[in-house]
């Protein structure tokens, strides 16, 4: 019976991983057959991060977002913020004694936390894994629903850490390139003009300097012509640069004080973090939780079930943006050593961790008595790397070849998931026993 339980969990969780190699396959064909360019694909996804994650968040989140159920799930934000912070240590370590690109902290530390696992629950759903995580009295629909919740409340915790992290640790891989003398020195750029742009909007000229002319606002005794407020102004090297197209907007001298801040507060607040905001405050508030969150509410029919049908949007749609991404971003070799040191560290000992952290404290009193909590402990801190990483590379300008080219060989080797899934069904079980 044990090994029939196990080949049936086996074989349902290769059926869920094949479903989201198939769509993440249909992605990277609409590229190679170009339905789509690298801009359609920038464009879907930003619209995948900026509207159906958070809308994906409020309606799923919410519900579970009351004082007494956090109270029983701290556990899914702790462990994915103590098992996000190991694996980049465990990154970190590899970096420093293989003596490896920096990119593979990040790529060590950082698993697809929403669209993979969620289309993965959906495709679980049509096989008998569901059933065995169900609680008492509870339908398969009810569990995955409690299941997308859980995964989005990590999800937040790890996205958080990636944008606040992750650019700076790529840097390095730039600072490791000026040293090896590979930067180009800023008096022996050549300007370039820009082509001109085919929109029939008419857009300001870009002012080109060269290396001879430049700096006419700045005496050589250090004082600055033309400037209110600020005292922090561009180094010498900026004048080589094109002036960008961006409004000239000064803040009053007396509200000066509160730029940086604002600021500051406005980069860390991404579109999911705002998502899980709202989520929180609808799910605490007793009225605004009845009015949207209940199916008897005033607004449950119009305003939620609109957030609902944008929502479900994003596993798919965010699935087939990956197999496109892969397709469209040119790859590069990401190196032998990296990429084995990177894969082990998301297929084999972050699952393992996770296997003995569930098997060691679960049913202990330690936290919820939970068998789909339980899975997703295990399942949370596993699996490919985020191709959010491509986004966060192409964003400081470094990496993006080998951060390609590792993701690619990272969703091929995907299927191991279905040994990590079964394997942690029947810990799961065993534990509940």
């Amino acid at each position: 019976m044990v090994e029939s339980s196990f080949t049936q969990s086996f074989v349902g969780a290769v059926e869920g991983v094949t479903s989201v190699l198939l769509t993440l396959f249909a992605g990277y064909i609409l590229a190679r057959f170009e339905y789509v360019d690298r801009d359609t694909v920038r464009c879907i996804s930003k619209v995948c991060s900026v509207l159906f994650l958070p809308c994906l968040i409020i309606v799923q989140m919410g519900p579970e977002l009351t004082t007494s159920k956090l109270d029983k799930l701290w556990i899914i934000p702790v462990w994915g913020f103590v098992s996000t912070v190991i694996a980049h240590l465990i990154g970190w370590a590899g970096q420093v004694i293989l003596k490896m690109p920096h990119w593979t902290i990040v790529a060590s530390g950082r698993p697809n936390s929403n669209a993979l696992p969620l289309l993965l629950l959906q495709s679980l759903r049509y096989t008998t894994l569901f059933s065995e995580l169900s609680s008492e009295g509870e339908s398969v629909a009810d569990t995955l629903d409690r299941a997308k919740s859980l995964i989005l409340l990590n999800a937040i915790v790890q996205q958080t850490l990636t944008f606040q992290f992750a650019p700076s640790v790529l840097r390095q891989d730039r600072a490791g390139s000026s040293k090896n003398g590979k930067a180009r020195d800023v008096e022996d750029v050549t300007p370039k003009l820009v082509p001109e742009s085919t929109s029939t909007v008419q857009r300001v000229p870009v002012i080109i300097q060269d290396s001879e002319h430049v700096g006419l606002l700045q005496d050589t005794d250090n004082r600055n012509y033309g400037a209110s407020c600020s005292t922090e102004y561009d180094e010498y090297s900026n004048a080589l640069q094109a002036m960008e197209e961006i409004p000239n907007i000064h803040w009053p001298c007396k509200v000066e004080f509160m730029r940086a801040p604002i600021v500051a507060t406005l980069d860390w607040m991404s579109p999911p973090l705002i998502g899980a905001i709202i989520a929180l405050i609808i799910g605490i508030i007793p009225p605004l939780h009845s009015a949207f969150l209940e199916k008897q509410g005033a607004l449950y029919s119009s305003i939620t079930q609109s957030l609902k049908n944008l929502g479900d949007l994003f596993a798919v749609l965010q699935t087939v943006v990956v197999g496109a991404e892969l397709a469209l971003v040119p790859r590069a070799n990401p190196g032998v050593i990296a990429s084995i040191f990177t894969l082990s560290v998301r297929f084999l000992v972050m699952p393992l961790l996770s296997v003995l952290f569930v098997w060691t404290t679960a049913g202990k009193g330690l936290y919820i008595d939970d068998k789909l909590v339980w899975f997703l402990l295990i399942l949370i801190p596993s699996g490919p790397s985020a191709l959010l990483l491509v986004s966060v590379a192409e964003m400081v300008n470094i990496d993006q070849g080998p951060i390609a080219g590792y993701l690619a060989i990272s969703y091929l080797v995907s299927p191991l998931m279905a040994i990590w899934c079964s394997f942690g069904l029947k810990v799961v079980q065993d534990t509940a026993r």
